[in-house]
């Protein structure tokens, strides 16, 4: 029975393959294979453009100064290093971007470790087959560097690709949807977008069903559903909510799938959190998280740390110096007292850290009490003007290096203020899951300065947990620009 459903799927798809003659053959290609064989297709043009740039890039070196290629004479092995390199790597850090629910932080990351392990690799071909010859750096460190920057544009342009024939019903994916809830309905939603290509060939459920969509594809109750795929060689996925209490259905179903090369999904009744929610398996025991926060994962640590290391020496001895002497003549010039204002304030895990600031107010006994507003008479002039540019922060990439902040994260507030905010907001204190920043998602959302209400508060917090659970380097990145463009565009928030 099986392989004569097989059969039947290899001729449904041959008659596809002459109804499609005359489209393009990449749109053809990426319509007839799944997922598996798109990888492949992307891993031999992504060789074949390997090739072509090593050669190029060769040629450019040699027209340039035939010095530069002293330790790499001969293109041919140059080559089959890279190649090899870039194959091994490829194998570790396969390319993600024909899944159909990815994001552009995951391509690229995955981009950059393919080419990170790609340059070590070619690294260890070159000392291992040249031991004794000089090591062409410049070369492979350029190369590697600019070839990342080519292979994220091209599975950029691919996704895009694939995101296009999928608008135009081409590559597929045929599913069936079993139930009659809240989270089938908003699947169903989720999977009728066009640019995740899903097509919903049938639904399956019990009872009374308020979703026009799920209406629309209903080809029976939950126990219709094995004489209708008994007669079906197109379906790929099943995805079903059945009560738990129906649990001899559930495994009933899942077997009949297995058997007719369908994989079977089950979307579990949780309706307890909202929100990005972890699943994660304790000895076979499936647990909940209340929330995704990627900052525990030790890899993503390590790559935040790192750049914090990395971003605040480099504002500490290229920018600071120049800032502080300025910063320091002003400030006494117009307010007697210490340069620096330190002031105890909540940082990760709700423990206390001492934070620096450029001194912006006169010495005054309700610092750590009181927060600044427009007209508060406690700022002098030039106080006034470093706050509204973010320049009172700088200190602040001392505390980055001693590992207390982030450049990036919840901005750390008042102890007063940590104590008061947490008793009216209810969430208030996950925004302590991460390490406080120097800015944050919430700082360039509009939720910057002085909290005059409530909703204020309650808006920066949304924005802070928002952070928390969506972490990514790429965001840390996009908030730094955004962060710098503030600084000397109009957008000043309530920061006084």
């Amino acid at each position: 029975m099986q392989n004569k459903n097989q059969q039947t799927r290899y001729k449904a798809q041959g008659l596809r393959l002459k109804r499609n003659n005359n489209q393009s053959l990449p749109c053809f290609i990426f319509h007839m294979i799944n997922e598996k064989y798109i990888q492949i297709f992307i891993f031999v043009t992504e060789a074949v453009l390997l090739t072509l740039f090593t050669i190029g890039y060769y040629f450019i070196f040699l027209w340039i100064d035939p010095k530069l290629l002293t330790g790499v004479e001969n293109l041919f092995e140059i080559v089959v290093e890279y190649i090899a390199g870039f194959t091994i790597s490829f194998m570790f850090f396969p390319t993600i971007t024909q899944q159909r629910f990815v994001k552009a932080e995951q391509i690229t990351m995955r981009v950059i470790k393919t080419c990170f392990m790609m340059f070590l690799l070619i690294t260890f071909l070159t000392l291992l087959f040249r031991p004794y010859s000089y090591f062409p750096r410049r070369f492979i460190v350029s190369s590697v560097s600019i070839f990342a920057v080519i292979l994220l544009i091209n599975r950029f342009c691919i996704r895009r690709y694939l995101k296009y024939i999928r608008m135009k019903r081409l590559n597929q994916k045929s599913v069936i949807l079993i139930g009659n809830n809240a989270s089938i309905y908003k699947l169903y939603d989720i999977l009728t977008i066009p640019i995740y290509g899903y097509n919903i060939v049938a639904t399956f459920y019990d009872g009374e069903c308020t979703h026009d969509g799920i209406k629309s594809h209903r080809r029976g109750g939950t126990g219709d559903i094995y004489a209708w795929i008994a007669d079906r060689t197109d379906v790929g996925e099943v995805y079903a909510y059945i009560p738990k209490e129906q649990h001899d259905h559930i495994n009933m179903i899942s077997k009949f799938c297995d058997n007719h090369l369908i994989r079977f999904f089950y979307l579990p009744d949780i309706d307890v959190f909202k929100g990005n929610m972890a699943f994660s398996m304790i000895e076979g025991l499936p647990v909940v998280a209340r929330r995704e926060e990627p900052l525990r994962n030790p890899m993503n640590r390590f790559i935040k740390r790192v750049f914090d290391i990395v971003f605040s020496l480099l504002v500490l001895i290229l920018i600071f110096p120049w800032i502080f002497i300025w910063v320091a003549i002003m400030i006494k010039q117009q307010s007697p007292g210490p340069i620096f204002f330190c002031q105890e304030r909540n940082g990760l895990d709700g423990t206390v850290f001492k934070c620096l600031k450029f001194r912006s107010m006169k010495e005054n006994d309700e610092a750590d009490t009181v927060q600044a507003t427009k007209d508060d008479p406690r700022k002098f002039p030039f106080g006034d003007f470093i706050r509204k540019t973010n320049i009172d922060e700088l200190p602040q990439f001392i505390n980055v290096l001693k590992g207390e902040m982030s450049v990036v994260g919840p901005r750390p507030h008042m102890l007063k203020h940590t104590k008061d905010y947490s008793k009216l907001i209810n969430n208030f204190m996950v925004r302590h899951f991460a390490k406080p920043g120097i800015t944050g998602l919430a700082q360039v959302s509009g939720f910057r300065g002085e909290t005059r209400y409530i909703e204020q508060m309650q808006g920066r917090v949304k924005k802070d947990i928002e952070y928390i659970e969506n972490w990514t380097f790429l965001l840390d990145i996009k908030i730094i620009v955004k962060t710098i463009i503030n600084m000397f565009g109009k957008e000043k928030g309530n920061a006084y």
